[in-house]
C-alpha cells in the first residue's frame, strides 16, 4: 500500500473529528405524526459560541407546501418550544443560551397544521 493510501483513513478521521469539534455533526431526532410529514421536515442543530458559552440553535426547514406545527426540544433542554413552520420556509429556535457544552441533540415532533 502506498503512503498516500495509508494516510487516507487517518485524514478522513481527522476531518470527521474536526467537524465534530466544530459542532457540525449533530444527529437530530425527528418524529412525525405521519410518514408524509417526515419527508417534509429537515432538522439541523448548530452550537454558536458567543464568548461565555454556546447557544444551541435548532434549524427546522419545511420543504413541503403545507404549514407544519412543531415541538422543538433538545437533550440539554427538554422543555419543548412550539413553532409553526410555513411551507417552503425555515425557522431557527434558540433552545439554550450560554451552555458550557457545544454538543446537543435536537428533538423535533411535527404535524401538518390544520387548514
Amino acid at each position: 500500500m502506498s503512503p498516500s493510501r495509508a494516510a487516507l483513513p487517518l485524514a478522513t478521521a481527522g476531518i470527521a473529528l474536526a467537524l465534530v469539534a466544530a459542532g457540525a455533526l449533530i444527529a437530530p431526532s425527528v418524529r412525525a405524526a405521519g410518514d408524509t410529514i417526515a419527508t417534509c421536515i429537515k432538522v439541523r442543530g448548530e452550537a454558536r459560541y458567543l464568548g461565555l458559552g454556546y447557544n444551541h440553535i435548532v434549524h427546522v426547514a419545511n420543504i413541503c407546501a403545507q404549514d407544519a406545527e412543531c415541538e422543538v426540544s433538545t437533550d440539554v433542554n427538554p422543555q419543548p418550544a412550539q413553532v409553526t413552520v410555513s411551507g417552503h420556509d425555515e425557522v431557527e429556535v434558540n433552545t439554550f443560551l450560554g451552555s458550557p457544552s457545544r454538543v446537543f441533540t435536537p428533538k423535533v415532533d411535527c404535524k401538518f397544521a390544520r387548514r
